[in-house]
């Protein structure tokens, strides 16, 4: 079983290995176990609109910086990782074994509204993209704003200009008016990387009905969070059940095709975090299948929410 994780925050890991605040053991460790677990494909975020320590990952130094980490001379000390930035990248790094990096930025405060900076990003290797983290940029709002003025003008633009770039668009994070109008100019596809149904638990982060449904018909995925505040009111650790709740309802909303996993590890830089079923990192995803196969999901159909949804929709997005 291989498994593909629609957000993963290596990239900010890496990040702080550079600079020295966190032990190169833990990011050694964190690519040992995408091995083990067969992780084909991670969706790695560069940068965003948020900050760690004393990080702050929406200035322009921080994310060039950080992209630089994935150009093929400094990813090479890992060698089961390859970025990917078309269809065929993705068929050879996987065909072979290999693990596909996708990069991507959650957040858009760092890119300029002449887009200069987007096309700098795009010609190192970015091909996702978030338009906000929780809170208010120059594009839109976040899902944690007290009124959600929706999509900017300038919001509306960047939509476009990334659909005209061949790019992804993350609709995680962000707030009802802004998600419908992301969703109103989007002409390329359009997912979220790490949420779980409001039906199921609501909790801000979380997403509607509604928008599950409409990237269901725009043959998105939703990839669910593991971490249990997410999940389930009770504090601590959710049971495994938790998030084959949240998966069932997805799929009853959309179809067996529209959901896959997007576990947010974030335990590495803050081990304050509780995730469903203990599935702490890479190497616990092997939890996963047993859980989902107990409900009643065939071999199969374990396989497309596990791997093979998130990869078709990347591989499908990208030119």
């Amino acid at each position: 079983m291989r498994f593909a994780d629609a957000h993963s925050d290596f990239g900010i890991l890496r990040s702080m290995v550079q600079e020295g605040t966190v032990s190169k053991q833990i990011e050694n460790d964190f690519v040992r176990d995408l091995e083990i677990a067969e992780v084909g494909m991670s969706v790695v975020q560069v940068g965003g609109d948020f900050n760690h320590d004393t990080y702050d990952f929406r200035e322009r130094d921080i994310v060039l910086q950080t992209m630089n980490l994935f150009q093929p001379e400094n990813i090479k000390q890992h060698p089961y990782l390859e970025v990917a930035v078309s269809k065929k990248d993705i068929d050879d790094i996987t065909n072979r074994g290999k693990s596909a990096v996708i990069l991507s930025i959650e957040g858009s405060t760092v890119i300029d509204t002449k887009f200069e900076t987007l096309d700098f990003l795009y010609e190192q290797g970015l091909r996702n993209l978030a338009i906000t983290h929780d809170y208010q940029n120059q594009y839109g709002c976040g899902c944690r704003v007290e009124v959600d003025t929706g999509l900017t003008p300038d919001g509306e633009r960047l939509v476009e200009y990334t659909a005209k770039k061949g790019m992804i668009l993350d609709l995680v994070h962000v707030g009802e008016k802004t998600f419908w109008g992301a969703i109103e100019y989007a002409s390329q596809p359009v997912f979220v990387s790490h949420s779980n149904s409001k039906r199921v638990f609501d909790e801000v982060r979380n997403i509607t009905d509604q928008q599950i449904q409409a990237i269901g018909e725009r043959k998105g995925v939703v990839a669910v969070n593991f971490i249990s505040e997410f999940l389930d009111p009770q504090k601590g650790v959710a049971p495994l059940d938790r998030l084959v709740d949240h998966i069932d309802y997805i799929v009853e909303l959309t179809s067996i095709e529209n959901v896959a996993l997007g576990p947010d590890f974030f335990q590495y830089l803050m081990p304050e975090l509780d995730y469903v079923g203990d599935v702490i990192g890479p190497a616990d995803l092997v939890r996963v299948p047993p859980a989902l196969e107990t409900r009643g999901y065939s071999e199969r159909e374990v396989s497309k929410i596990c791997y093979e949804n998130l990869v078709k929709f990347i591989s499908t997005s990208l030119r």
